[in-house]
């Protein structure tokens, strides 16, 4: 009965603690993801500093300001007004797919953080890392994480230590019940070390040292050629990539049914690094007259258009009053920062159609990534791709080499496409 109550107390407090720590931990998580464009501890960036925030507000005010707070603001409580006005004017993104209890862990974690003392580090702010780059907080070169695994370790170690205990008395108890077949079973046991042969025996027993270097080579060679294999397809790998968008924007009836340019919408792809996404001012060129109307409402997805410029459907002007609510788009493609990709050079010198590299995209109500953007995609291409030498001035130079050579194509490779500093300079 001891033991039990011991077992039962070790676990009931292990379950507290455990609890206690996911709620920061999950409070950190949440906070990256959502609060660290705009606001820091220690310093003013977007919105105000946030440590004490707990203390200058209780948890129900800030469940409401956190949520909503443009309502918030518009149902007159003088604290959301006064905060509202010291800030210039910005409004705060809503979080109200936020529940009250991931809310809470938020404030958990700003109460953690307002404990620690401040430490003034060059180039270095709660918002940004080094030199001013931005810094996701994350990865194991954080505090929070560094606790978190050892407190994990420690209740690992009472669980391994009580399960022990608990095995040494129930064995106990066993030959003191059993003492005849506990005997029996322990002659067995030894008959079966004296009698055993084969290579376990040879390895193991006879030469431990080889057996020993055999364990360990192929224990590295599994997980090594796993890790590798890991490593190159899964790491940095976002190939069917799907994220919800903030507006449910159909690619499939834009570029596929209306038949609307890549170009239009996208107008940077022709002209520099980046395809460019378009501003909701673009979208308005059309929509400021294509409401598409439902039950005599406006779409509440085009609505979210006209939130996003302060237009009233209703007077069919911009109305200045409004509190505009940017449109937050989710990237899809994204290539790692050391590697240089550019769209004019493609779209435009190369001739290279859109769905080369994006599928079929005008077929897709949901935009995915199709393809996996590895290097080895890229420079296969290269090696496939023929140069149109003969369609395009950009290239009459290398044209009129080629037919003095008396060659009718060129491949992007052959033309300098798989030198490394074409990517990576």
């Amino acid at each position: 009965m001891k033991l039990y109550r011991l077992l039962t107390l070790a676990v009931s407090f292990l379950l507290t603690i455990n609890l206690a720590l996911a709620d920061v931990v999950e409070g950190e998580k949440l906070f990256s993801a959502n609060c660290t464009s705009c606001h820091a501890f220690n310093e003013k960036i977007v919105g105000p500093a946030l440590k004490d925030a707990h203390k200058r507000n209780d948890l129900k005010w800030l469940l409401k300001w956190i949520k909503n707070s443009t309502a918030f603001i518009k149902s007159g409580d003088p604290k959301a007004v006064k905060l509202y006005e010291d800030n210039n004017r910005a409004v705060m993104t809503s979080f109200e797919s936020l529940t009250d209890g991931q809310i809470t862990s938020i404030v958990e974690y700003i109460k953690q953080e307002s404990e620690k003392p401040a430490v003034a580090v060059a180039g270095v702010t709660a918002a940004n890392g080094i030199d001013g780059q931005p810094s996701n907080g994350d990865g194991f070169h954080n505090q929070t994480t560094l606790i978190a695994l050892s407190i994990m370790a420690l209740i690992l170690f009472v669980v391994v230590f009580i399960l022990l205990r608990i095995k040494k008395v129930v064995g106990e108890l066993y030959i003191q019940k059993y003492p005849d077949v506990a005997a029996e079973d322990q002659l067995d046991n030894i008959n079966w070390r004296e009698n055993r042969s084969g290579i376990r025996y040879k390895l193991f027993k006879k030469h431990p040292v080889v057996g020993t270097i055999f364990v360990m080579l192929a224990f590295t060679l599994v997980f090594g050629l796993y890790g590798f294999d890991y490593g190159n397809k899964k790491i940095g790998v976002q190939k069917g990539y799907k994220p919800t968008q903030p507006i449910n924007y159909s690619h499939e009836l834009h570029a596929g049914k209306y038949k609307i340019n890549c170009l239009y919408c996208h107008s940077g792809a022709d002209k520099g690094k980046q395809a460019s996404i378009p501003s909701p001012s673009t979208c308005m060129n059309c929509h400021m007259h294509v409401k598409a109307k439902k039950d005599g409402n406006v779409s509440a997805e085009i609505q979210k258009i006209y939130n996003a410029v302060g237009w009233d459907a209703e007077k069919g002007a911009y109305d200045t009053t409004k509190i505009k609510t940017p449109i937050k788009w989710v990237r899809i493609h994204n290539l790692p920062d050391h590697a240089y990709f550019n769209h004019a050079q493609h779209v435009k010198i190369g001739k290279v159609e859109c769905q080369a590299c994006h599928g079929p995209i005008e077929t897709m109500a949901v935009v995915y990534q199709q393809r996996s953007l590895q290097m080895g995609w890229c420079i296969n291409c290269h090696r496939e791709a023929k140069v149109d030498v003969a369609n395009n001035d950009y290239y009459e130079k290398l044209h009129a080499g080629l037919k003095i050579d008396g060659k009718q194509f060129i491949t992007v490779a052959q033309n300098g496409g798989l030198e490394c500093g074409k990517c990576h300079y």
